[in-house]
């Protein structure tokens, strides 16, 4: 789920990118204008759907569905431990997105970019194995993943200095909320009863699963999305991208 978060994230480095290649008309927003915040909640409201399609340009994915190859995530927080890896993963529902708000920050060669966005329903399915322990629960298992996040709401906050005409991001968090999640997977293939109770347990308890897992994913996404932001970044030109 979270690396597919992290993709998602990403979709607003190739609307910058993107400027320099051929592409329908973009709205280009000045930083001395009155309403510069609005202009960039606009402009990217206006872009999405072409990024939903993708960008073989900056070899920029289809974001609806979207896929992810691999990742693995190791978990050491309060009660969760141990690591999880997926595989394969297909997510669906990104080109519903609506941007909220947008506040650029410029000050001393340090530029700062807050997206408030929202999301009504994201749905994937994986492959996924396990091997820890949950609130003294062991598993250890592989199998078929599926989950159903509704209301996502977050805010990118990226952050970083501008030198030679180039913005290096140097700090991306992103800590998502929601309202609703469910999941299901099938990991314990010998064992019906125990599997059907880790994901009533799951299913039962995820608000503080959630929390205990959030600083760890952060953890792991920063560094990735500040390396992903900077692979754009460093191709473009701060002042074509915020004049």
């Amino acid at each position: 789920m979270f690396y597919a978060l992290c993709i998602f994230i990403v979709v607003v480095f190739g609307l910058s990118a993107a400027k320099e290649v051929p592409l329908p008309p973009i709205t280009i927003c000045k930083q001395n204008s009155v309403n510069y915040s609005d202009c960039l909640k606009v402009a990217i409201q206006k872009a999405w759907p072409q990024f939903v399609k993708g960008l073989p340009e900056f070899d920029f994915p289809p974001l609806d569905p979207f896929t992810f190859e691999f990742g693995n995530v190791v978990f050491d927080r309060d009660a969760i431990h141990g690591v999880v890896n997926i595989s394969n993963f297909i997510g669906e529902g990104l080109s519903k997105t609506r941007f909220l708000a947008v506040r650029p920050y410029f000050d001393d060669e340090v530029f700062r970019l807050e997206v408030d966005l929202q999301t009504p329903k994201l749905t994937g399915s994986s492959e996924i194995s396990v091997e820890g322990t949950v609130h003294g629960f062991r598993i250890n298992g592989k199998g078929p993943y599926n989950i159903t996040v509704e209301d996502l709401q977050a805010t990118w906050i990226m952050k970083g200095h501008v030198a030679n005409d180039t913005w290096t991001v140097e700090n991306f968090y992103v800590g998502p909320s929601v309202k609703k999640f469910t999941l299901h997977f099938d990991i314990f293939k010998d064992n019906k009863e125990f599997n059907d109770l880790v994901v009533n347990f799951a299913n039962e308890h995820w608000p503080s699963l959630y929390r205990i897992i959030l600083p760890t994913a952060v953890e792991v996404w920063n560094p990735w999305l500040c390396d992903l932001a900077n692979s754009f970044f460093s191709k473009v030109s701060f002042t074509k991208i915020f004049p």
